[in-house]
């Protein structure tokens, strides 16, 4: 029996590195790309985890959910007040996991090669 050709699956973009969050409205990220994907592929309106522990302070957005509203390099606006929290830091010794960002499913954005958005799925496909 021969093989059989399976399509391409898209992967969900790896997490970022938070090196800096604004106590603002709207709040600004600042992350860092990895080495192995050497590129930005979040968009507006995709849909971010945040995990910060608590060594980095701000722990009012840790496990919080919010889409992105605009992209500039490697800062991400949030429609976040976050002129109250905690001030976030990066300690001098990093002995958790740092700070980090990732993709929470999808919301419906489709790959268009007139938008070159990425898509971003969940693993059941449905989306958030």
């Amino acid at each position: 029996m021969p093989n059989i050709y399976l399509p391409g699956v898209i992967a969900i973009p790896s997490s970022l590195v938070i090196t800096s969050i604004t106590r603002s409205f709207p709040m600004v990220v600042t992350a860092v790309v990895n080495s192995v994907t050497e590129s930005n592929t979040y968009i507006p309106g995709m849909l971010i985890r945040f995990t910060i522990p608590n060594s980095y302070g701000m722990q009012q957005l840790n496990g919080q959910t919010s889409k992105i509203t605009f992209v500039s390099g490697l800062n991400f606006s949030f429609n976040v007040d976050s002129t109250q929290f905690d001030p976030f830091s990066v300690p001098a010794i990093t002995a958790q996991q740092p700070a980090s960002m990732a993709p929470a499913g999808s919301n419906g954005l489709q790959f268009g090669n007139d938008t070159l958005q990425v898509p971003f799925q969940s693993l059941n496909n449905q989306g958030n």
